[in-house]
């Protein structure tokens, strides 16, 4: 910035009058981070949590989608009123410099290849169930192997047949996730921000109305639903104890991992915000006064001015980012709360959980139960679903990348951003293709160490950097009021904690 007190620019007429109907026209950048979010977690891990427990971990989800709202919040209105990301700030939090920025962007970046292969790996196989392939190579559906695989003994030769052709699928889902990841580095190579945004906004309106209509059309007993809403982890039931698949994961590990599925994580978070570089609200518009908005990352904050005039025009300007981050999550939340619902409506009576060899072809009845040709717009959501956080991980990935790498190489700011966006294409993709290729089976469980770790642990490490930095930067008329303030220390609190009980009992428990 060339000025040495940052003064927010003057408002836009609508934003004078306050929060109204035409502030929705701020939704943008959000609907690119709900897009991403609804992937595995609301599709999958959503409706498998119905399946099993009925409406008892309504909570975790929708939980889940407030702490991280508020997560993202915190972080958006830092930004619009500093000018500056809050990976930069972070920096120069106490102990060696960058610190903060090194081990989040660490476990951030180390994250992707992860989503990257699982996610096309699950629209893999989505796909060869859309085109029957799985019927043609294995003589039955992938609902029917998971009956018949538990019912044969083990060393049956009917079961090393399957385990065969089984085999011969895996290879054409992978190839499958092999031509989406393909697909989608082109798209991201090629395409622009803001044509981005408008593709997102349509994938999300479409899957929520479809999804919404399914719910509403299924009758669910709303007191059940209100009741989802407590808090608990309650046990197995008795009828899944048998399933390894399932029970291999304690439960309160299984509530980690839909907490670390649902709205995303860190790694989407930072790259999200970073989406902020494209606006003009609030100081973020002298921010990008230079066209190449590749100035240097300032560790210490610009003075803000102090005067009322000034103090109120900041706080409006927070009007685009309560819209952005607000619909955002509300979708996620909404989303993901109609997949419990019809989980629990609909597959849990019938005790049929998803799993790894049926992901979510099970699902269909949340649609096929109305009306057999229904079945096609479920195919096309789901399809859609997965198709859009693919599409969009790769630019929330790239401005990731960048925003990690920024406070910590301030000569950056000389690279041309195509060369770092090149490099982290790259290594998305290359990440993304060997997982694919040698990383198992089932992509559920290859996505769960950066579900834990990058989806609640860091969440949760976030919120607590930024309640330091909001009091380190912001004049004190613009820091966070108490309910902000209390409601980002519960949501660290909650997130670190349940990040670090999963984390021991998962991977450290075992050497002690």
């Amino acid at each position: 910035m060339a000025q040495e007190t940052i003064i927010y620019p003057p408002l836009t007429d609508d934003l004078k009058s306050g929060m109204s109907w035409r502030s929705l026209k701020y939704f943008g950048a959000g609907a690119i981070i709900a897009s991403v979010s609804i992937g595995s977690g609301e599709t999958f891990f959503a409706a498998r949590s119905g399946a099993i427990f009925g409406y008892a971990l309504l909570w975790c989800f929708v939980g889940g989608a407030c702490m991280k709202g508020i997560q993202v919040y915190v972080g958006g209105r830092h930004m619009i009123l500093t000018g500056e990301h809050p990976m930069t700030h972070w920096g120069s939090m106490p102990g060696p410099r960058n610190w903060v920025p090194i081990l989040i962007g660490i476990l951030s970046v180390a994250s992707f290849p992860f989503w990257l292969a699982g996610l096309p790996l699950m629209l893999g196989q989505t796909i060869n169930w859309i085109f029957g392939i799985d019927v043609q190579v294995l003589g039955m559906s992938l609902s029917e192997l998971d009956e018949t695989v538990k019912l044969l003994p083990d060393g049956s030769p009917e079961l090393i047949e399957l385990s065969r052709r089984n085999a011969q699928l895996l290879l054409i889902q992978r190839v499958w996730a092999t031509v989406a990841i393909c697909i989608a580095v082109t798209c991201t190579y090629f395409q622009t921000y803001y044509r981005l945004e408008r593709i997102q906004l349509l994938i999300v309106a479409f899957l929520l109305a479809s999804l919404l209509a399914a719910c509403l059309a299924s009758q669910p007993d709303w007191f059940q639903v209100v009741g989802g809403m407590v808090p608990q982890v309650p046990p197995y039931p008795d009828w899944v104890r048998d399933s390894k698949d399932i029970t291999k994961n304690s439960e309160w590990v299984f509530v980690c991992i839909c907490l670390g599925a649902i709205g995303g994580g860190t790694y989407d978070y930072l790259g999200y915000l970073g989406c902020f570089r494209e606006k003009t609200w609030g100081a973020m518009a002298s921010s990008n006064e230079s066209p190449t908005h590749h100035d240097p990352p300032r560790q210490e904050a610009l003075p803000i001015g102090e005067d009322d005039a000034n103090i109120q025009r900041g706080r409006c300007w927070l009007i685009p980012v309560k819209i952005d981050v607000g619909i955002g999550f509300f979708s996620v939340a909404l989303f993901t709360t109609c997949f419990i619902i019809l989980g629990a409506i609909i597959l849990h009576p019938d005790r049929e959980v998803p799993d790894k060899f049926a992901l979510l072809s099970k699902q269909a009845r949340f649609l096929t139960d109305f009306h057999p040709a229904l079945l096609f717009l479920y195919q096309a959501g789901i399809f859609m679903a997965f198709w859009g956080t693919i599409y969009g991980a790769y630019e929330i990935y790239l401005r990731t990348a960048y925003e990690c790498l920024r406070p910590v190489f301030p000569r950056l700011h000389r690279v041309p951003r195509t060369k770092i966006r090149n490099w982290t294409l790259v290594y998305c993709a290359s990440g993304g293709l060997l997982l694919v290729w040698i990383g198992g089976d089932d992509p559920a469980a290859m996505v769960k160490p950066a579900a834990i770790v990058g989806g609640v642990f860091t969440c949760g490490l976030w919120c607590f950097a930024m309640i330091w930095a909001d009091r380190r930067f912001l004049p004190k008329p613009l820091q966070m009021g108490r309910c902000l303030l209390l409601a980002t220390t519960l949501s660290g609190t909650c997130l670190t904690a349940l990040g670090l009980v999963t984390i021991w009992q998962e991977y450290l428990s075992i050497f002690f």
